[in-house]
C-alpha cells in the first residue's frame, strides 16, 4: 500500500459482544478483579474500547516500527531456514521455546532502546517491569508453527501507554506480510491490501491454549458455526489478529492467552482500521482477547 493511502474502515459497533464469552470470564474471575501476569507492572489493567490513548506517535514512529520489524524478520527467516539446528525446551506442557525466540527478543530490545530510549520493555522471554510508556515484545508468536516449518508465525510488538495499546506492529516474514499503526496515527500495510467493507468473511478465528476449557470452547465454536461461519485455528493469536485487521477474518476470540504480548500489537492494528478490539487480564493473570466481532455473531437468547 502506498504511504498516505486512505483506508475505508468498518465502524465500531459498541455492545455487540458474545455474552457467552462474558459468562466464561465471570466464571474465571467472579469478582471482576484484573491481575497481571508476572513481569507486568502493577497498575496495568484492562484495555477498553472506550479508552482514548494520547495520540503522540506519528508517521515517523510507524516508519521506525516497520524498519525494526523488517530487520528482525530477516534475522528470523535465517533461523527458520535452519530449524533442524534450533535448541528447543518446553516451558510448560505444549508451550515450546527455542534459542531463536531469545535471540530475536534480545535484538528487538536493542533496536527499541535505540529508537525509543525513554520507553520501558516487557518481553515474553526476558520479562521486564514496564511503567508509563513501554513496549510489549513477542519475538515469535506461533512457536510451534515456526518449529514445524509452517509459515503461520510472526513477530509482534506494541507500544503501550498505561493499559492502552497505542502503536502496534506485526511482521509475518514467511508470509511476506507486515503492518504497523494505531488509532489516530495511521495504518500501513506491506505485502497485501486491506479488504474494504463488504459482507462478513466466511472464516472466524478461535484460539486454543491449555488454559481454556475444551468443552467451553467447543460450545462457543458451535454457536459461531450455527451462524454460518467456518472456524479456523491458526496457532498464533497475533497472526490471527493481523488477518482480522486486514479484513481476512470476520473476528477472533481466545480465552486464557499467556500474556499481553500475544495480543497488544494486533489490538492496536485492528483499532487503527476502525475495528472493535479488546483484551482483558483475568484474575488468574491470563488474557482474554476478542476482535472484529460482527453483528451476526451469536448471543444468548
Amino acid at each position: 500500500m502506498e504511504r498516505g493511502a486512505k483506508l475505508r474502515t468498518r465502524e465500531n459497533r459498541p455492545g455487540q459482544r458474545l455474552r457467552l464469552l462474558d459468562r466464561a470470564r465471570r466464571q474465571r474471575d467472579p469478582d471482576g478483579r484484573c491481575a497481571l501476569r508476572a513481569g507486568l507492572a502493577e497498575g496495568v489493567g484492562v484495555s477498553r474500547m472506550t479508552a482514548d490513548p494520547q495520540r503522540t506517535a506519528g508517521r515517523q514512529d510507524i516508519d521506525t516500527v516497520m524498519a525494526i520489524l523488517d530487520a528482525a524478520g530477516k534475522q528470523a527467516l535465517g533461523m527458520f531456514d535452519r530449524i533442524d539446528q534450533r535448541r528447543i525446551r518446553e516451558k510448560s506442557p505444549g508451550d515450546l521455546v527455542s534459542d531463536a525466540d531469545r535471540a530475536l527478543e534480545i535484538a528487538l530490545c536493542e533496536r527499541l532502546r535505540l529508537a525509543f530510549p525513554g520507553d520501558g520493555l516487557c518481553g515474553e522471554e526476558l520479562g521486564g517491569r514496564p511503567a508509563g510508556t513501554y513496549w510489549t515484545i513477542d519475538p515469535i508468536d506461533g512457536t510451534s508453527n515456526f518449529l514445524s516449518g509452517l509459515p503461520l508465525w510472526c513477530i509482534s510488538i506494541a507500544r503501550m501507554k498505561g493499559d492502552v495499546p497505542h502503536l502496534g506492529g506485526i511482521h509475518a516474514p514467511a508470509l511476506g506480510l507486515s503492518a504497523a499503526g494505531g488509532p489516530g496515527i495511521g495504518f500501513e500495510v506491506r505485502g497485501t491490501t486491506v479488504l474494504a467493507d463488504g459482507p462478513p468473511r466466511p472464516c472466524f478465528g478461535v484460539g486454543r491454549n491449555a488454559n481454556w476449557n475444551g468443552a467451553e470452547r467447543a460450545l462457543l465454536e458451535s454457536r459461531i458455526e450455527s451462524r454460518g461461519f467456518n472456524i479456523v485455528s491458526l496457532g498464533s493469536c497475533a497472526v490471527s489478529l493481523l488477518f482480522v485487521a486486514l479484513g481476512r477474518l470476520s473476528g477472533y476470540l481466545e480465552i486464557g492467552c499467556d500474556g499481553i504480548w500475544d495480543s497488544a500489537g494486533g489490538i492496536a492494528l485492528c483499532r487503527a482500521n476502525g475495528l472493535r478490539a479488546d483484551f482483558r487480564i483475568a484474575g488468574d493473570s491470563t488474557v482474554d482477547v476478542e476482535a472484529g466481532l460482527p453483528a451476526e455473531c451469536p448471543a444468548d437468547a
